[in-house]
């Protein structure tokens, strides 16, 4: 299932800002910045193209 929101920001912020704006853990998470993966302290412009995916183990 694929949940796509879209939300839009004014000013730039960092990844780890980001997640703990959504209420999402970063260890659970991973996100990607125009394509690319991004650390929690990677910055965000406000006209970037962010993809948040869930990430998921097994065993």
């Amino acid at each position: 299932m694929l949940d796509e929101k879209e939300y839009n920001f004014d000013e730039a912020f960092s990844v780890k800002k980001l997640l703990e704006t959504l209420n999402l853990n970063p260890e659970s998470h991973i996100v990607l910045v125009n394509g690319a993966i991004k650390t929690s302290d990677s910055k965000i412009s406000e006209d970037a193209e962010v993809r948040i995916v869930r990430a998921v183990s097994g065993g």
